[in-house]
């Protein structure tokens, strides 16, 4: 029986390698592979503060319940224009009356007279600082409510200064141009000015020098007729900031 077994294993072993043989070969494992090193996150941007006007305040998240009237700060540099608009309601006094008009205010006839009651339109703009004296022009258009019909456009240089949050001055010089009855061309100088209850709406008054000349009289070969008017009305006022 031991011989058998020694026979045996011989064959036992040719089988075994055989079928090791006819086995298929694992693969082998991958190497491991190196980890890339992670990028650092991004860190938040810190935008620098806006550069702030001159004199402007410092912004505040909070809300402002004070009552002084908020104000929008004004540039140094840049450009800023001031616009405005009149309509105005108009009487005069003709210191001379050479041509005895039927409304004298003395007892003789050459004395002086009331001019007609007009109405005034006009519109503007001044440029320069903001806060200081500006310098524009203003084209108005007169015409006479009464009497003869007359119509009359000026073109002025006008200078505003203002006085403070809600008043201004103004002074005004121009050539008023007469179309009708007769064509004549004129000098008026005039002073006034304006108070405004809101940012863009007021009073204004004016007080107005004129000085025409007329036709040839018996008496003289030419003749220069002075007025003085006096002019109260509603004044629009609108600002463009740089």
């Amino acid at each position: 029986m031991r011989g058998l077994a020694f026979l045996a294993l011989p064959n036992l072993l040719s089988v075994a390698l055989a079928a090791r043989a006819q086995a298929p070969e694992q693969p082998a494992a991958p190497p491991p592979q190196a980890i890339p090193p992670q990028a650092p996150a991004p860190q938040a941007s810190v935008q620098a503060p806006a550069p702030q006007t001159p004199g402007a305040p410092a912004p505040s998240g909070e809300l402002d319940l004070s009552r002084t009237v908020a104000k929008t700060p004004v540039r140094e540099t840049g450009g800023y224009v001031h616009t405005f608009a009149e309509l105005s309601l108009g009487k005069g006094l003709r210191l001379n009356n050479p041509y005895r008009l039927a409304t004298p205010l003395g007892d003789s006839p050459e004395s002086v007279s009331w001019s007609a009651t007009y109405l005034d339109l006009g519109v503007g703009a001044a440029f320069g600082p903001p806060d200081f004296l500006k310098h524009g022009g203003e084209v108005s258009l007169s015409i006479a409510l009464d009497g003869i019909a007359q119509e009359v456009i000026t073109l002025s240089y006008v200078a505003l200064l203002p006085l403070g949050e809600h008043a201004l001055a103004r002074g005004r010089a121009g050539v008023p141009i007469v179309l009708e009855p007769d064509a004549n061309v004129g000098l008026e100088l005039a002073a006034g000015g304006a108070w405004l209850f809101t940012g863009g709406f007021g009073v204004s008054a004016e007080l107005v020098g004129s000085l025409f000349y007329g036709a040839a009289t018996l008496e003289k070969p030419a003749t220069a007729i002075p007025l003085i008017a006096f002019e109260l009305g509603i004044w629009v006022d609108y600002e463009v900031l740089p």
